[in-house]
């Protein structure tokens, strides 16, 4: 009886914090704002980041996973197309690659990949966090993905949000036409790329 007492307590725990994470994120995604987001995450330099820390210049998002090999290769190569597209019209943006498998994708595997990628620029991070922060941030930048045995099955996702952490427009992998994806819109409008 005390076991299923429990059992059940710890039920109710994790679902009150599913639930706070839940009403805090939405509240978040109502206003636009992922800057809000209660998520921690460490870096591939082994320094604590929140997505806030970001703040004051735009910043191009995504979910991949290291050991990826369709997907995130894929993405990887959009996204250097579009930092080739910031440095030839002067735009200063962060590029930001959240780990889908933060059990393999540690801060040390992160800065393998990028000295492998040649990835060196101040611009980029790469980071990891909890299976529940990762989760949050998926469900919020629209990226399903699921694991299948040792291999993380995803979608592609690229995010591009404001100064202010505000979601301006998504790219996805039926779209072509990256070549006004870092352009900002006018105030209160939210786009994807066609």
């Amino acid at each position: 009886m005390i076991r299923a007492l429990r059992v059940s307590i710890g039920k109710a725990m994790v679902g009150a914090l599913l639930i706070s994470v839940a009403v805090a994120g939405a509240t978040a995604q109502a206003r636009g704002l992922l800057y809000q987001l209660p998520y921690h995450w460490k870096d591939d330099r082994s320094q604590n980041v929140d997505l806030a820390d970001f703040r004051g210049q735009p910043v191009v998002i995504t979910m991949a996973y290291g050991a990826c090999r369709k997907i995130c290769s894929t993405t990887l190569r959009r996204l250097e197309e579009l930092q080739a597209l910031a440095d030839r019209d002067g735009i200063k943006v962060n590029f930001v690659v959240v780990s889908l498998d933060p059990k393999s994708d540690t801060p040390e595997a992160w800065q393998d990949y990028r000295k492998w990628r040649k990835l060196d620029r101040d611009n980029w991070s790469f980071l990891s966090g909890s299976a529940l922060n990762t989760r949050g941030l998926a469900g919020h930048l629209g990226i399903s993905y699921w694991v299948y045995q040792d291999h993380v099955v995803h979608d592609f996702g690229i995010t591009l949000l404001d100064a202010e952490g505000n979601i301006v427009r998504h790219l996805k992998w039926a779209d072509t036409a990256i070549e006004g994806f870092l352009l900002q819109p006018a105030a209160g409008h939210q786009t994807r790329v066609n």
